[in-house]
C-alpha cells in the first residue's frame, strides 16, 4: 500500500535523507519541511518545502499541508520542539501515524523509535508486571557494535550550523529552540576545548581518588539546559536549579560520612560555570569538603562504586540500573517506576534507597531491545547502515508496519566525506 511520508526536523547529518530515499525507492511519496539552512543541507537533493513564514502561521500551514498531500505518516526527531508539538497535535486529529526518533534509551549501539512520543511523552507503560509477562516471549536480540561516532556527529553539527547561518536571511522568521546563538555556542566550545587538557587531568586524579579513599559517595549527573528533558519533563527551569535542590537535600539529610559527586554532561558548552556555582553553594551550606565536581569521567566506573544515583531524568538512569545502583529521578523518565527506582522523596533517598529489582530490570531491558530500540547510530556511516536496515527490516513489525518490506541498504563507503558540497 502506497503511503505519504512527511519528514520534519531530524538528527544532524544525512540519516533522514537516506531514510526518505529508501521509502521513495519503494514507491512512497516523501517530502520534507525545511525550517532553516541546516535542514536544507541535511536533506539536499530530495523534495522539500521551505517554511519561511512567522511561527504563528505554522499550525495553519501544517494542518493544510497534511490534508492537501494526504499525509499518512509523520517522521521527526524529538517531540518537544514547538513545530513538532503542533504537527503531532494535527496528526492525532487526522489519525496520521507519528514516528518519533530519539537517541537510544540504552547506549551505546542503539537508537530509539517510538510511535506518538518519546521520553516523557512515551506510551511505554510503567508497570513491572507488564514487562515480566512480555519478556517471557522475548529473546536477546543479535546486535552489532556501532563503534565511535563522535567525530561524525561533531562534523555534521558544524556543517548544519554553518548552513543555518549562511541561509539565515532566507529563513529570517525562524526561532531557535536552543537558547544561544550558534556563533556564541561556537565560542564557548572553543574555550571548552582549550581547557580540556587541564580539566581532563584533574578529573582523572579525582576519579582515581574516589574509590581508593573508601569513602561512600552519591553520584548526581547533570543534563543540558537546552534539553527538553529539563524544560518539559522535569520540575526545574534550569540545570542550576536541579543542582541546588540536590545540594540542599544532601546537606540536610545524607549521612555525614558520605560525599556527593556531580558529573557534568559531556556536551555541555560551558555557558554556565557549574563548578563555581557548586563551590559557592556547598560552602554556604557547610558541606564544601564533601562535594566534588567532575567535568569528565569514566561513567561505568563511577556508577559501579556509587551508593546511589540522583538524576532529573537522564538516560544515565538505565546504565545505573544495569549496574544495580539505587536511582531516583526528579522528573519524568521511561524507567521511573517501582521496583526499579526509588519512589519516595529525595530527602529520604539518602538513607532509604534500595537497589533495583534485577529480574524486572532485565525484563524491561529485553522489552526495549525488542520493541523500542534499533541497533545503529544516526551519525557514523556504519551506524547509519545498521539503523536504516533495522528501520526497514520486516522483523520490526512496529516500524512503518504497513509499508512494504524494503531490503537493507547497501553498506556505505566508509570514506564518504563529512562535508559534501552544497
Amino acid at each position: 500500500m502506497k503511503r505519504s511520508f512527511l519528514f520534519l526536523q531530524g538528527p544532524h547529518g544525512p540519516f533522514f535523507r537516506q531514510l526518505g530515499g529508501l521509502l521513495a525507492q519503494e514507491g512512497h511519496d516523501v517530502c520534507r519541511i525545511n525550517f532553516h539552512g541546516g535542514d536544507v543541507c541535511d536533506w539536499l537533493g530530495r523534495e522539500a518545502l521551505d517554511f519561511r513564514a512567522p511561527p504563528a502561521e505554522w499550525p495553519e500551514f501544517c494542518g493544510e499541508l497534511l490534508r492537501q498531500r494526504g499525509i499518512s505518516d509523520l517522521v521527526l526527531f524529538g517531540d518537544c520542539r514547538p513545530q513538532h508539538r503542533e504537527a503531532i497535535a494535527w496528526a492525532r486529529l487526522a489519525d496520521i501515524r507519528v514516528h518519533v526518533f530519539e537517541e537510544g534509551y540504552l547506549r551505546p549501539d542503539w537508537i530509539t523509535l517510538e510511535q506518538n512520543g518519546v521520553n516523557g511523552y512515551s506510551p511505554l507503560p510503567k508497570n513491572a508486571d507488564f514487562y515480566l509477562e512480555a519478556a517471557a516471549a522475548l529473546s536477546e536480540p543479535h546486535f552489532e557494535t556501532v563503534g565511535p561516532a563522535m567525530r561524525w556527529q561533531v562534523g555534521y553539527c558544524i556543517r548544519h550550523y554553518a548552513h543555518k547561518i549562511r541561509l539565515r536571511q532566507r529563513f529570517h522568521h525562524y526561532l531557535r529552540h536552543r537558547p544561544l546563538h550558534p556563533l556564541h555556542e561556537t565560542r564557548l566550545w572553543l574555550k571548552r576545548m582549550a581547557c580540556y587538557p587541564v580539566r581532563k587531568r584533574r578529573t582523572l586524579r579525582l576519579s582515581q581518588e574516589l574509590p581508593s579513599s573508601g569513602q561512600p559517595y552519591y553520584l548526581a549527573c547533570l543534563q543540558l539546559d537546552s534539553d527538553a528533558q529539563i524544560s518539559r519533563h522535569s520540575p526545574f527551569t534550569s540545570v542550576a536549579e536541579f543542582l541546588s535542590r540536590v545540594l540542599r537535600s544532601f546537606a540536610a539529610h545524607a549521612p555525614d560520612d558520605t560525599l556527593l559527586v556531580f558529573k557534568n554532561h559531556p556536551l555541555d558548552n560551558g555557558a554556565v560555570n557549574y563548578a563555581n556555582l557548586l563551590a559557592v553553594e556547598a560552602h554556604a551550606l557547610g558541606i564544601g569538603p564533601r562535594v566534588r565536581f567532575l567535568h569528565y569521567g569514566n561513567l561505568p566506573q563511577l556508577l559501579r562504586n556509587a551508593q546511589g544515583v540522583v538524576l532529573a531524568n537522564s538516560t544515565v538512569g538505565t546504565s545505573a540500573l544495569f549496574h544495580g545502583r539505587p536511582v531516583i529521578t526528579l522528573g519524568r523518565a521511561v524507567y521511573d517506576f517501582a521496583p526499579l527506582t526509588f519512589q519516595g522523596e529525595l530527602d529520604g533517598f539518602w538513607t532509604q534507597a534500595r537497589p533495583p529489582d534485577r529480574r524486572v530490570f532485565e525484563a524491561f531491558r529485553l522489552y526495549l531491545l525488542n520493541r523500542v530500540l534499533l541497533n545503529g547510530s544516526f551519525y557514523s556511516p556504519w551506524g547509519r547502515h545498521l539503523a536504516l536496515a533495522a528501520v526497514m527490516d520486516r522483523s520490526h513489525k512496529r516500524v512503518f508496519a504497513t509499508a512494504p518490506v524494503v531490503s537493507a541498504p547497501p553498506c556505505p563507503n566508509l570514506s564518504d566525506p563529512i562535508f559534501p558540497p552544497i
